[in-house]
């Protein structure tokens, strides 16, 4: 596949409309937009990695607008937030956004507890920010893909300030055991 398909499918990959905020609940009006910068990197990586058969094609694909893909994304942004809660060490709140649906969840403390507003219109000013595709998320959770690698290969990328950049990443290689799907001899 050329450069050129590769933009053409990461764009085709972040179609969303801005009122909506996401492919699930979008409309034939939904126009092109990136939905945050560094969004467009991780859409190619995304394509890369599929075509690699590193992750399954049919899962880049526009969801659509059927209820059971939305509560399976739902279960698993609630795997996530579990999954961090015990993990500790996190910014006060941060949001993640899939770059092939343009979903956002934002995550924050309460009563010791992370907790998740999914479906939101996007992070807070100035909120550290994670993106990646729904199956790199459902790769960490599985354990089959480090998020090590996941951010290596930009199929993930964290923005915020340097300190909770590391928090985030500490948070999510705890998460992530060293099994890695692709993995380089």
């Amino acid at each position: 596949m050329s450069i050129r398909q590769h933009l053409l499918a990461g764009l085709l990959c972040l179609a969303a409309g801005p009122a909506f905020g996401c492919a699930y609940h979008g409309t034939l009006d939904a126009r092109l937009k990136v939905m945050y910068p560094g969004s467009l990197a991780v859409a190619v990586a995304l394509r890369k990695a599929a075509d690699a058969e590193v992750i399954e094609v049919d899962a880049l694909v526009a969801p659509h607008r059927r209820r059971a893909l939305y509560i399976d994304s739902v279960r698993r942004l609630q795997a996530f937030r579990k999954a961090m809660t015990a993990a500790g060490g996190l910014p006060p709140a941060f949001s993640l956004g899939f770059v092939e649906s343009g979903l956002w969840t934002r995550y924050h403390h309460r009563d010791g507890q992370v907790r998740a507003e999914i479906h939101t219109a996007g992070p807070d000013a100035g909120e550290p920010v994670v993106l990646t595709g729904e199956p790199v998320l459902e790769e960490i959770l599985a354990g089959t893909l480090s998020a090590d690698r996941a951010l290596e290969d930009r199929l993930m990328l964290i923005h915020g300030s340097e300190e909770e950049r590391a928090a985030l990443r500490r948070a999510l290689t705890s998460v992530s055991p060293g099994h890695r799907i692709g993995q380089r001899e």
